[in-house]
């Protein structure tokens, strides 16, 4: 993943350290991430990473694993994330309308919204097609134009802002970085397109497709997408994902004006 490069806040160093520390650990697999890898991807020594772990373990916001040690968020990291949803409420506004896209398509939904440089994964549906495309789960981050939810993002900001984005790309690890040329590529295609598509870029044999989802005064709140084998979203059938995306999300569009 990748973490927005920000301006500091004066004496706000620490702080910082700990969210991002946070959101690595919220990105990891479930088995949880090992103290050398968080480390290495928040730019800190193992022992600054190991102190900043302990406070956030003694105050419930992770937890240590006692035999993989391995660190994953903790419960008071879930009754915040509760008081979120409360709040803002997304997840569950869409939930009907990503089941649907599912069912009717038979492949993988997803929902996500950009957090910071990053599209991060909010809900997944699954459909009834028996080889399934299950390359994100809930809480899994892609940097901005990484599949097909994540280049519909990218594509709906202004073009001052996906450049300041693009070249933050270049710090990225290689096998999260494409190539420049190729992402403004995308880029292009998807304003012209109306929609966003991932033709095998993260696993060859898959593909995707998303769309951005907008609010009544146009400010960009998700995406939706699916995701399945690659002779799955071609012709006809691309086009019938496409019109199910479409339609769902004018219709979340709608159901986040009245919330």
């Amino acid at each position: 993943m990748t973490l927005t490069q920000n301006t500091s806040v004066p004496g706000a160093q620490s702080v910082t350290r700990v969210l991002r520390l946070l959101k690595l650990i919220g990105s990891a697999p479930a088995r949880g991430a090992g103290l050398s890898d968080l480390a290495r991807d928040a730019g800190l020594t193992q022992p600054t990473t190991h102190r900043m772990l302990a406070a956030l373990q003694q105050e419930g916001f992770v937890s240590l694993h006692p035999t993989l040690k391995t660190y994953t968020l903790g419960r008071e990291a879930y009754v915040l994330g509760l008081a979120a949803e409360r709040r803002h409420g997304l997840k569950e506004i869409a939930e009907a309308g990503l089941q649907r896209i599912a069912m009717e398509t038979g492949d993988t939904a997803f929902l996500s919204i950009r957090s910071g440089d990053d599209a991060v994964c909010i809900d997944r549906k699954v459909g009834d097609f028996p080889i399934k495309i299950l390359t994100l789960d809930a809480g899994h981050r892609r940097p901005l134009g990484i599949g097909a939810g994540s280049l519909a993002l990218l594509s709906s900001l202004s073009d001052p802002e996906i450049e300041q984005i693009l070249q933050r790309h270049q710090q990225l690890p290689s096998p999260l970085r494409i190539d420049l040329d190729t992402l403004r590529q995308d880029i292009a295609l998807t304003r012209r397109n109306g929609y966003a598509t991932n033709p095998g870029r993260i696993i060859s044999d898959m593909a995707g497709i998303g769309i951005a989802v907008f609010d009544r005064k146009q400010n960009l709140c998700a995406s939706l997408s699916v995701a399945a084998i690659r002779s799955r979203l071609s012709g006809q059938q691309l086009q019938h994902a496409l019109s199910i995306l479409k339609r769902e999300a004018l219709q979340l569009s709608q159901d986040l004006s009245r919330s």
